[in-house]
C-alpha cells in the first residue's frame, strides 16, 4: 500500500481545506476509517484519502484498504495538518474526499421533505431514518443543513452518498413535480390526525419543519392533513428525526399498535 507525502503547503492540502470549509458543493470529507471502509464495501470509491504519518503506516498492512490505495490516490501529512482540517474535534487520523451524487428529481413514492431543518446532525439522522423505514428519497428545502457536509454524513452514517438525497429543492418545486399524484402530509406537534387513525396511502410525502419554527406556513397551508405523535404529558415535541421515524413504521407497517390516542 504506497502512500505519498504530501507537505502543508501542498496544493492537494489546499483542495481539501477547501473541501472541510463546505466550498465545494461537488465533493465531502469523511472522517474515518469505519466509515471509509463502509462506504468502500458498498462500491462507493473516494477520490483520494489522507492520513497522519502513524496511521498510514499501520494502514500499509491492511488487506481490504490495499485493493483501495491500487485504485485511489493515498496521500499521509503531518499529525497536525490533518487535525486542522479533520471536520470532527478527535480525528482519527484518516479522511477520505468522495463526490457528492446529484439526484435530477425525487424517487419513489414516499418521499420525505425537510423544511429548513438548520442543524446537520438532524438532517443526517433524518436521512438515515429514512433509508431503513422504507422511504424512497429525502428532499431537502433552501435553508436547510447541507444533507452531505461531514457532520451530516457521519449522522447519517454516510447514507447520503448512495440513498436519494436533493438539497436546496423549494416546496413550490417539489409541489409541481408530485402535482395531483402525491399526497401531502405533515408532522403536527398537535391538532392533527392522532397517529392510531392514520390511514396513510401512497404516493405520499411526509412534510417534517424547522426545529423551532415548524413548517413554513405556505407549505403548511398545502398539504393534505397533518399527523401528530400523541406523547406523555409534560413532553411537549419530538426531535424531529425520531418523530420521522416514527411515522415512517407506522406508514410502512412496522408500527406498533400500542400507539393508541
Amino acid at each position: 500500500m504506497a502512500w505519498t507525502s504530501v507537505g502543508k503547503h501542498n496544493p492537494r492540502v489546499a483542495a481539501l481545506r477547501s473541501i472541510a470549509q463546505g466550498k465545494d458543493e461537488h465533493r465531502t470529507l469523511v472522517d474515518g476509517l469505519k466509515l471509509i471502509r463502509d462506504l468502500w464495501r458498498r462500491g462507493l470509491s473516494p477520490e483520494a484519502v489522507f492520513a497522519s504519518e502513524e496511521v498510514a503506516q499501520a494502514l500499509t498492512h491492511d488487506p481490504e484498504l490495499a485493493s483501495l490505495s491500487a485504485r485511489v490516490p493515498c496521500f499521509q501529512l503531518p499529525a497536525s495538518v490533518l487535525e486542522r482540517l479533520a471536520p470532527t474535534q478527535h480525528t482519527q487520523g484518516v479522511v477520505a474526499v468522495f463526490p457528492v451524487p446529484h439526484w435530477e428529481e425525487p424517487q419513489g413514492d414516499l418521499i420525505v421533505y425537510l423544511d429548513r431543518v438548520q442543524d446537520p446532525a438532524n438532517v443526517g439522522a433524518v436521512v438515515r431514518v429514512a433509508a431503513a423505514l422504507g422511504a424512497s428519497s429525502v428532499v431537502c428545502s433552501p435553508g436547510c443543513a447541507n444533507p452531505f457536509s461531514p457532520k451530516a454524513l457521519r449522522a447519517s452514517a454516510g447514507t447520503s452518498l448512495f440513498f436519494p438525497v436533493l438539497r436546496d429543492f423549494p416546496f413550490t418545486r417539489l409541489r409541481h413535480w408530485t402535482s395531483n399524484r402525491y399526497s401531502w402530509v405533515a408532522a403536527a406537534a398537535s391538532g392533527g390526525t392522532p397517529l392510531s387513525q392514520w390511514q396513510p396511502q401512497r404516493p405520499l410525502v411526509l412534510a417534517l419543519g424547522n426545529e423551532g419554527q415548524g413548517l413554513d406556513p405556505e407549505l403548511a397551508a398545502g398539504v393534505t392533513h397533518s399527523v401528530t405523535v400523541p406523547l406523555a404529558h409534560g413532553v411537549e415535541s419530538l426531535n424531529v428525526a425520531v418523530a420521522c421515524g416514527i411515522l415512517l413504521a407506522c406508514l410502512t407497517g412496522a408500527c406498533h399498535t400500542a400507539y393508541t390516542g
